[in-house]
């Protein structure tokens, strides 16, 4: 089957319909789908005979070989899932079409890494090049990067992302770790990752507010067939004023005023504790900095990781929360031998 400028998109979708044993897809279902985000691209939608034509090629040594579950059926139609519940074509290797397409686009992207908006570019397009092994053999171990890749949750990052577009309801199992599990139909918005873990920011229409849930904590997502209108919230800010994921409703942003070691001073120079943090001037060893940020259980967190290295000087509140905390880290270790 030639392919087209679509056709690396429907095979994407074709993969998501397919790794999904939450639901189950026959040719209408699957035609719907693909149909959908093509025409919110602007695209031309396609026919079943395209759509056949899709699968057996996913089938065929040029595609992916990929083995779907014959025996299934929704009624008297046919139904279409993978065989292994953890199969994708995202796992399986590039082919020479996937590889050149791929090195093509990055090489597009490379042209704006220097602009200032895409810096972030500077990181992904080698690890892009190191993970679809674009680079010669003996150089995969030029550049490491931190991840939990056991971290359980992952699986469903792809998931939620087409959710987010599609702007489709869920049905969301979530197990705290000290309560019951728990289940909520949420709207989902934005994914977010902060300390090696993943976030979803969904909107809860009952108690009408937002709320963040660990991945890792997710037991189980189910796609709903309603839609729902996106939050005015604008994410590339939202996270602006706090350190971390958690920001308490109705606050605003204090000024910290933090005094660090000499040598520990370097650290956070080369490495800014938040976007906000600046030089206290009035502080005549250049020992202080000031960052402006809401209070939340990731500051504090933070803060603590310097140990002895930093004094919170004000406000009062934050110094005494600090001090209240390591009051109580010396009850335990008082008498450690």
């Amino acid at each position: 089957m030639p392919t087209n400028r679509h056709a690396q998109i429907r095979y994407t979708i074709l993969d998501r319909c397919f790794s999904n044993f939450n639901r189950l897809y026959d040719y209408e279902a699957l035609l719907e789908e693909v149909n959908a985000v093509l025409q919110d691209m602007g695209a031309e939608g396609i026919k079943k005979r395209q759509l056949q034509y899709d699968i057996e090629h996913m089938q065929s040594r040029e595609g992916w070989e990929i083995e779907l579950d014959g025996g299934i059926k929704i009624g008297r139609k046919k139904g279409f899932r993978y065989k292994d519940k953890n199969y994708s074509i995202a796992n399986h290797p590039l082919n020479v079409d996937d590889v050149e397409q791929l090195e093509t686009t990055l090489a597009i992207l490379s042209r704006y890494k220097h602009r200032e908006e895409f810096s972030w570019l500077e990181e992904l397009i080698p690890r892009m090049q190191q993970s679809f092994e674009l680079v010669d053999k003996g150089e995969e171990g030029i550049i490491s990067y931190q991840e939990n890749i056991d971290l359980e949750g992952r699986g469903y990052i792809g998931t939620l992302f087409n959710l987010i577009l599609k702007q489709k309801r869920i049905k969301l199992i979530y197990k705290p770790y000290d309560r019951p599990e728990q289940k909520h139909i949420v709207n989902p918005e934005h994914l977010k990752q902060y300390n090696n873990r993943w976030f979803l920011f969904c909107y809860n229409e009952t108690y009408e507010s937002f709320s963040n849930y660990a991945l890792d904590r997710v037991k189980n997502i189910e796609e709903t067939n309603e839609q729902f209108e996106p939050s005015p919230i604008n994410w590339m800010d939202y996270f602006d004023d706090i350190i971390g994921v958690s920001k308490p409703e109705k606050e605003t942003p204090v000024k910290i005023k933090l005094k660090f070691s000499k040598h520990r001073l370097k650290y956070v120079l080369t490495k800014p504790l938040h976007g906000t943090q600046k030089p206290d001037k009035s502080d005549k060893t250049g020992q202080s900095i000031t960052i402006e940020v809401i209070p939340n259980p990731e500051l504090y967190q933070t803060l603590l990781s310097f140990g002895s290295d930093v004094e919170v000087l004000s406000p009062p509140d934050i110094r005494t929360q600090m001090a209240e905390i390591c009051n109580q880290m010396n009850e335990i270790y008082k008498y450690a031998d």
